[in-house]
């Protein structure tokens, strides 16, 4: 058994560290904690709020939502082309949006393992 190399098998899943609230109209809120000594002085000195809020756009909310632990980077994209055909280059933007959660640890990759 091999990891496998190639994004599109990479299974993405939400860090359980971050809550999340969804309005009526099906947009995201990430939700950022502010946590440590450096951030409970800027909270107090600089009436910093104590959580962040992260506002996702319509698709940005529709892929926070879709990913649920077990569907593939591939799956995904197959679904992010069905459910915004007009978009261009899908596959590119979901790949990018899933860097910037996962550069802001808002989502960790499962790596299955393949059969060699």
């Amino acid at each position: 058994m091999s990891n496998p190399k190639n994004f599109m098998d990479y299974v993405p899943r939400r860090n359980r560290n971050y809550q999340y609230e969804v309005d009526k109209d099906g947009k995201v809120t990430i939700l950022v904690k502010w946590t440590g000594p450096y951030h409970k002085i800027a909270t107090v000195l600089f009436k910093k709020p104590e959580v962040s809020r992260i506002d996702l756009d319509e698709i940005g909310s529709w892929v926070w939502l879709a990913i649920d632990g077990h569907k593939t980077v591939y799956d995904l994209s197959k679904e992010f082309k069905a459910a915004f055909p007009d978009e261009e280059k899908p596959v590119a933007r979901l790949a990018q949006f899933l860097k910037i959660l996962r550069n802001n640890k808002f989502i960790v990759y499962n790596v299955p393992l393949k059969e060699d």
